[in-house]
């Protein structure tokens, strides 16, 4: 078995995590980068919407991504519905790869 998530750049596409509810109204978020293939510069988002709406926005952001190791993201304020977005750099080569573990966050009340 294979721990983790492994994504390419391919078409440029951004890649989506399942939506998930929140479990408080601030939040620690974490990933593992494991490996890299090529040079990339990944961008990790926090989306988020409330139920009621029918598009997320941007609640936050992780530092890009250019190396391996433990990155982190504390966000405030989030609304009932959450998901990651994982988006490539414009100028990284479509075979520019990130093998990543997505770890729980770590909820506050505030």
């Amino acid at each position: 078995m294979i721990v983790g998530s492994t994504i390419f750049k391919m078409d440029g596409n951004a890649y989506y995590s399942p939506e998930f509810g929140r479990g408080g109204l601030s939040a620690t978020f974490a990933l593992d980068v494991m490996n890299l293939e090529g040079a990339p510069t990944v961008s990790v988002t926090v989306e988020h919407r409330n139920a009621d709406e029918t598009s997320f926005s941007n609640a936050g952001t992780f530092t890009s991504i250019t190396t391996v190791g433990a990155k982190s993201a504390d966000i405030s304020d989030l609304k009932e519905i959450l998901r990651f977005k994982y988006e490539f750099d414009a100028g990284d080569q479509s075979t520019d790869g990130m093998h990543f573990l997505t770890m729980a966050p770590s909820w506050r009340p505030y």
